[in-house]
Parts: C-alpha cells; sequence; structure tokens
C-alpha cells in the first residue's frame, strides 16, 4: 500500500482535512501526514498512544461482527476537530478535519474519502 500517495490524495479533498496517519493492527504508526501550514494538536507520543487507542477501539468493535457486519468507518466530532476512522484490511486510516465544518460538509467529505479509497484500493466492492 502506497501510504504517502493514499495520504496526500486524502489532503487533497477538501481545505479542511488536515491530518492522515496509517496505523496498522498492532496499532503502530506507519505513516502520518500533515498538512501544510497546519499545527498539530498532539505530540508525537500523544499520536502514539492515540494509535495504539485505534487498535484497541478496533478489537472491541469487532465483537459485533457477525451480527452488526464490520465497520467500515467511525466518525467522531470533538470540540477542536472531526476524527474519522476507516478500516481496510489490516490498516485503519485516520483522518482529522478542522471543527468549524457543519455535518452535511463533514459527510459529503467523508463520502469523498470513502470513494477514493474504494477507487484506489479496490476495497469495499
Amino acid at each position: 500500500m502506497d501510504f504517502e500517495k493514499i495520504a496526500e490524495e486524502i489532503l487533497a479533498v477538501d481545505d479542511v482535512v488536515r491530518y492522515v496517519g496509517v496505523v496498522d493492527n498492532r496499532g503502530r504508526l506507519s505513516y502520518s501526514k500533515l498538512k501544510e501550514g497546519k499545527k498539530s494538536l498532539k505530540t508525537q507520543k500523544e499520536e502514539e498512544v492515540f494509535a495504539a487507542d485505534l487498535s484497541v477501539m478496533k478489537l472491541m468493535q469487532e465483537l459485533f461482527n457477525e451480527s452488526l457486519g464490520k465497520v467500515t468507518l467511525v466518525h467522531t466530532i470533538r470540540e477542536k476537530l472531526h476524527q474519522k476512522v476507516y478500516y481496510i484490511d489490516s490498516y485503519m486510516i485516520y483522518v482529522t478535519c478542522e471543527r468549524n465544518i457543519d455535518n452535511h460538509t463533514a459527510l459529503e467529505i467523508s463520502d469523498k474519502i470513502e470513494s477514493l479509497l474504494k477507487n484506489t484500493l479496490k476495497i469495499w466492492k
């Protein structure tokens, strides 16, 4: 998987997309990219802890895969930003967007990213 290419394409989806991280199933941050001109809201250590937390969250959600189907996207709205986590095979694509967007715009961005991932990675057919 070409993480750099995927991150660049996701960052180009909209001006409000600020960060892309790729996390493996073991909770290791495999790749990350902050949009030029943006300031990180977390330290490197906090990024690593958050990546580990994502893998634990994925394991917990997998308990319901049989009855509800696999999780493909988790969207969390925080006071300072929107967080989106896309589950792709053995990776999670973590994306943040500025908080000053409305829910409709957040959904449009999610749809664009999902479409990009489907076309680029040939997933979720």
